[in-house]
């Protein structure tokens, strides 16, 4: 991160990669914050209740707001529900320019990048779980949805690549800027995997293991397949 002097504070110690923040843009008036306590309050709902428990009685009641404070910002339940997915895009977007700096992670080893990767993901992940079910619902019901997050998805990619490709030469896989991408991929796919469960009937053991187990399976994983020792 930059200083207020406009210097590079750089990643220096593992324990830093797994305490990113969501980065939220701080609200600037009151009409702003009312607003904002309106998509607070559907998260909250969203993460104990799911969608189906998200109703703008309770919504205004969480937010100490009104019903007609309501209908000024939004049409209804699902303006509600694409107005808290876009902000979660946002600030995925805004953590991503800000954290993903590759000044600030020049010193960091790959393998050590992709554990702050597993971890930063596996706590978001669970934080936002109900904001993630709101995205996909409205992704299978609207395109244009569904493609934001491609993008968004993309774009957190591109930048978790711009840290590590400088590092190349720590993988000793014979094509080693497609092996990280394959592994960023596996590491994506299986992350959302133990935050949604295995499908009732698999096994699951793996998923089934403790936090900390997981992400150790995970770097292991990595410097297997990209062949750097650990």
């Amino acid at each position: 991160m930059k200083t207020s002097s406009g210097e590079i504070t750089r990643i220096s110690h593992r324990s830093d990669l797994w305490d990113l923040k969501w980065v939220r843009e701080p609200q600037q008036d009151r009409s702003a914050r009312t607003r904002t306590n309106l998509l607070d309050a559907a998260e909250q709902l969203l993460a104990s209740e799911g969608i189906s428990g998200v109703t703008i009685a309770k919504v205004t009641k969480l937010a100490g707001s009104s019903n007609g404070s309501f209908y000024h910002y939004f049409q209804d339940k699902k303006a509600l529900l694409y107005a808290v997915v876009e902000r979660r895009a946002i600030e995925v977007s805004v953590t991503v320019t800000q954290g993903l700096d590759p000044e600030l992670w020049a010193e960091v080893p790959i393998l050590d990048i992709l554990e702050g990767y597993v971890r930063f993901s596996l706590k978001s992940g669970k934080r936002n779980a109900g904001v993630h079910e709101a995205q996909q619902v409205l992704s299978r019901e609207d395109p244009n949805v569904a493609a934001r997050w491609a993008r968004t998805n993309r774009e957190t990619r591109t930048a978790i690549m711009a840290i590590m490709e400088p590092k190349l030469q720590q993988i000793g896989h014979h094509e080693p800027k497609n092996a990280l991408l394959l592994i960023l991929e596996i590491l994506r796919s299986t992350i959302n995997r133990r935050l949604r469960g295995y499908p009732q009937g698999s096994d699951g053991s793996l998923l089934k293991q403790s936090e900390e187990v997981f992400v150790q399976e995970m770097r292991a994983l990595a410097a297997g397949y990209l062949q750097i020792p650990d």
